[in-house]
């Protein structure tokens, strides 16, 4: 196993594919052509472009290095390209600004919003830089599926082609195989598209789980490959690595480990915990089990946690919440609503543990939905949450009240299967909204829904 892990550290430190940090493409210079790599059918005619003083076309030597690596990703996938994906190699400094242009003002004004009055975030932070570094330091590589570009940092394409040494070298082909695999799942699962839809932030987490996860078991299975492997030898054990991989101990990074909590789960689970799903579904149907949940993705990060609850297709429980007139007549406004699920629920229990995390209270989620009012400076939220037992209730509401004696102004309030969480609000208005909560508690079953019932799922 102690070999997977470091093939696993690889992935997790050396590729991406961010929702929110897509490089637009640059007008071109006159004169020049940009590196494509081919794919294993004929190509239409395709204009390339690069950019002057930013990118440079591969050597012949990459190119043919990186036509191996095509063919490699697109054996152990199973899928092929329908078009040359476009090649441009850029230094750290070019890759870090592309990505920093690209951090959208109403994402971090969102964050600052919804994880400032959790606290998880603290406001006064410059949040842009923040997370401009952690991209920074991270990310050598990325595919665009915006414009189907792969860019590719200068040292990992030198190492490519050997000039740092075998280890090197072997990081590099993992890194290209798994970008590859994004090649792949844009054009010919719609991974491009996909990004588009709307979702809650769980279902965005649950998304990327599922988007970086193929890519780091396709990426896996090539160096098992290399070792005369096969993929269904490990595939039981990649879903049990989470049991005892620490996650701050395998992905390691100056802001990284600076960085809040929020930022550092939601950043590296897609990959860890997004294989441990992928792993789960190809384990049971195989690759075309994998394009099926590129397909019809799951909803929530429970089922991305919780495979058996993809597989039953176990829907989170939907819900509303009312405005509550006392709270709008007091001055505040009803800015923000979104459904965080398991994982950030996790984060938010785990405030103060040193994985960042507490996945035993989050575990037994059934649904949620946070609300954010602000009125002039002061920031409220109200989070509406509900769990599969009461037992499953208990456990979170005991964690999310160890929490409140560190913010006066939070409350903590349990009913049957429902846990409400307040924080912010001036003690006055809290009566009007627990009265609103006990009234939604009051209508919520013993038992969730049961899970709708999937044939395309049962393999």
């Amino acid at each position: 196993m102690s070999r997977w892990v470091a093939w696993l550290a690889a992935a997790l430190i050396l590729s991406s594919c961010h929702r929110h940090a897509k490089p637009e493409p640059s007008p071109p210079p006159a004169s020049t052509d940009t590196a494509s790599v081919p794919s294993s059918e004929p190509p239409p005619e395709r204009a390339n472009v690069t950019r002057d003083g930013v990118a440079r076309p591969a050597t012949a030597k990459e190119r043919a290095a990186i036509g191996t690596l095509v063919r490699a990703a697109e054996s152990v996938r199973q899928l092929r390209l329908r078009r040359p994906v476009t090649i441009e190699i850029e230094d750290g400094d070019a890759i870090a600004d592309s990505l920093r242009s690209q951090i959208e003002e109403e994402e971090i004004e969102r964050a600052r919003l919804v994880y400032g009055a959790l606290g998880l975030l603290n406001t006064e932070d410059d949040l842009r830089s923040m997370f401009a570094g952690v991209l920074g330091e991270q990310v050598i590589g990325y595919y665009d599926p915006d414009t189907g570009r792969l860019v590719i940092r200068e040292d990992v394409m030198a190492g490519l082609a050997g000039a740092f040494g075998p280890e090197q070298t072997q990081e590099a082909r993992l890194v290209l195989v798994h970008e590859l695999v994004h090649a792949l799942q844009d054009q010919r699962l719609g991974l491009g598209e996909s990004y588009e839809k709307a979702r809650t932030a769980d279902g965005d987490n649950a998304f990327r789980a599922v988007v970086e996860g193929d890519a780091t078991l396709a990426m896996l299975a090539h160096a098992l490959r290399q070792q005369g492997i096969p993929l269904s030898a490990a595939t039981a054990g990649i879903q049990q690595m989470g049991d005892y991989l620490d996650l701050n101990a395998l992905v390691r990074g100056e802001k990284l480990d600076d960085a809040p909590a929020i930022l550092r789960v939601t950043l590296v689970a897609p990959y860890l915990r997004g294989l441990q799903f992928v792993a789960a579904v190809q384990g049971r149907g195989g690759w075309p089990a994998v394009n099926n949940a590129h397909r019809r993705p799951p909803a929530t990060t429970e089922q991305i946690l919780h495979p058996e609850k993809y597989f039953a297709r176990e829907p989170g429980e939907e819900i509303e919440m009312p405005d509550n007139s006392e709270v709008l007549a007091a001055g505040f406004k009803r800015i923000e609503e979104d459904t965080l699920g398991e994982l950030e629920l996790s984060v938010y229990l785990g405030q103060g543990r040193p994985s960042g995390t507490d996945d035993a209270a989050a575990a037994g989620w059934a649904g949620d939905l946070l609300v954010v009012y602000t009125r002039g400076e002061e920031v409220a939220a109200v989070w509406w949450t509900t769990w599969d037992t009461n037992g499953d209730a208990e456990e979170a509401f005991r964690a999310a009240r160890a929490l409140s004696p560190r913010d006066s102004a939070g409350r903590v309030e349990r009913k049957g299967r429902s846990v409400l969480i307040v924080r912010g609000l001036p003690p006055k208005l809290y009566r009007s909204v627990r009265g609103d909560f006990m009234s939604f508690a009051r209508r919520i079953k013993t038992e969730p829904p049961p899970p709708e019932v999937r044939r395309d799922l049962i393999y």
